[in-house]
């Protein structure tokens, strides 16, 4: 499999130059050349394999130039190991209304599903080419610990995650902070999420940094790698609920538009998938663009969903590429002058978006009247983000239909939101949170600036 720049100008990838090289060379985003479509009948012979045989069989195709299938099959294998008994597990909470858990990982929330798998394949890609591995990503919370979790048992892997100072639960800190392993360096920034994105990004184009003997990669979702695996559990759920004989409507806490695109991207492949519901919070930048038609850089409102706390959406540029049918130039053209200048798409895009997508923002107070109903009448407790989600599901859904909620994370990271819902004590603590409350934390204040965080990357790589 080749990959292409949603802008065009840089040349024809490998797999392994994409998962290397973190952001295109001409500032783009990386897609596969192909989707490698499968059949209905395809997908359905697919149905009694486990969860770590689904990926290997869904992805392989778009690592085949850098591995063979044994070897990547051990890999998905050594990704997994870290997880609960089961990867992810689907929960009936009412009727036609499922919760998918995607926080059985070891820091309890989605993102290690690809972060794990992303870890294990660079630890292969390292040892394969004799390369030191610097993995540098922005967070909003959970990215960081993932990436943290993934990559500090991997000797030949740095990792440096950016995170904005005093705007993360005290949890989410310290799993990013706690690790003790002198290549993981926590850098907290003195500004907000998209500043941290944005300093990443620049960071990917600047001279040095491309040039390093070392080879940074990033660990934010617009690694294509974050992308694929994340395609991976819609296939899940459809073979758990193929006896339905429905096309599926997921519903999705959405911030950076990483796993709605992969929802979208599954779509491309053919799985029935009748709708996504683009769940927000205050931040509603995703939502402005399906009812407004625009897509525009806003301020960024904190609240207690603080992993959504986002205003440009970096996997829209994905979207933005298919919509185009392809057409780099136009993709470039639009994202030239953005965020300066807002973004519209076309009569013919807008028509196209709208059949796939759906969208709601929730206010704060609101997440929390959703959690209080879920607990009330479904005696099921669920996270902040996640209750964007099942809201969602609910305003926006047909009753008769039936909806996938994405539970993004274990409502005990942000119990601190649920205190006047529910007794601290009463969230259960998982053992994997109890283990880092006490325990000493390191992490480096940082200024807002370029020049600085460079420099400090640049003299403490092991």
């Amino acid at each position: 499999m080749k990959y292409l720049s949603t802008r065009g100008l840089s040349p024809v990838a490998s797999f392994s130059e994409v998962m290397l090289g973190g952001l295109a060379p001409d500032g783009g985003l990386y897609i596969p050349e192909n989707n490698s479509p499968l059949t209905i009948d395809d997908i359905n012979s697919l149905r009694n394999l486990s969860y770590e045989e689904l990926t290997t069989k869904l992805l392989f195709p778009f690592v085949s130039d850098e591995l063979d299938r044994k070897q990547f099959s051990l890999v998905v294998e050594d990704a997994y190991k870290s997880f609960d008994n089961q990867v992810i597990d689907l929960v009936e909470i009412e009727e036609n209304r499922w919760v998918l858990e995607l926080f059985h990982g070891p820091t309890l929330a989605f993102k290690d599903i690809a972060m794990q798998l992303l870890g294990a394949l660079l630890q292969f890609t390292s040892q394969k080419r004799n390369t030191k591995i610097a993995v540098l990503g922005a967070t909003s919370g959970d990215t960081g610990s993932a990436a943290i979790s993934a990559c500090s048992r991997h000797s030949d892997v740095d990792v440096f995650i950016l995170y904005p100072h005093g705007k993360v639960t005290d949890i989410q800190r310290k799993q990013m902070t706690t690790s003790g392993s002198k290549n993981v360096h926590a850098l907290a920034v003195e500004g907000d999420f998209d500043d941290c994105q944005f300093l990443v990004k620049q960071l990917f184009l600047d001279d040095e940094i491309l040039n390093s003997p070392t080879k940074f990669i990033a660990a934010n979702s617009i690694n294509w790698v974050r992308c694929m695996t994340q395609s991976v559990y819609y296939f899940w759920t459809f073979l758990k609920l193929e006896e339905l004989k429905k096309e599926l409507t997921f519903s999705i806490p959405s911030g950076n538009f990483g796993h709605a695109y992969a929802g979208w991207f599954a779509k491309k492949r053919n799985l029935p998938i009748k709708k996504l519901f683009i769940a927000t919070n205050s931040n509603d930048v995703l939502h402005r663009l399906f009812l407004k038609n625009e897509y525009s850089k806003g301020e960024v409102k904190s609240t207690i969903a603080p992993s959504m706390d986002i205003s440009i959406a970096s996997n829209f540029e994905r979207l933005l590429y298919d919509l185009n049918k392809g057409k780099s130039e136009k993709v470039r053209s639009m994202m030239e002058n953005f965020p300066i200048s807002s973004i519209s798409l076309s009569n013919e895009q807008r028509k196209i978006s709208q059949d796939f997508f759906n969208s709601i923002p929730s206010s704060d107070a609101e997440i929390l009247e959703e959690i209080s109903r879920n607990l009330s009448n479904n005696n099921y407790l669920i996270d902040t983000h996640t209750a964007t989600a099942t809201r969602a599901a609910n305003i926006i859904g047909d009753p008769s239909e039936p909806v996938v909620s994405m539970a993004t994370a274990h409502p005990v990271k942000f119990r601190d939101a649920l205190i006047d819902l529910i007794p601290k004590k009463e969230v259960p603590v998982p053992s994997q949170i109890e283990d880092i409350l006490d325990k000493p934390e390191d992490f480096r204040i940082i200024k807002n600036d370029i020049d600085d965080i460079k420099s400090y990357i640049m003299s403490n790589m092991t």
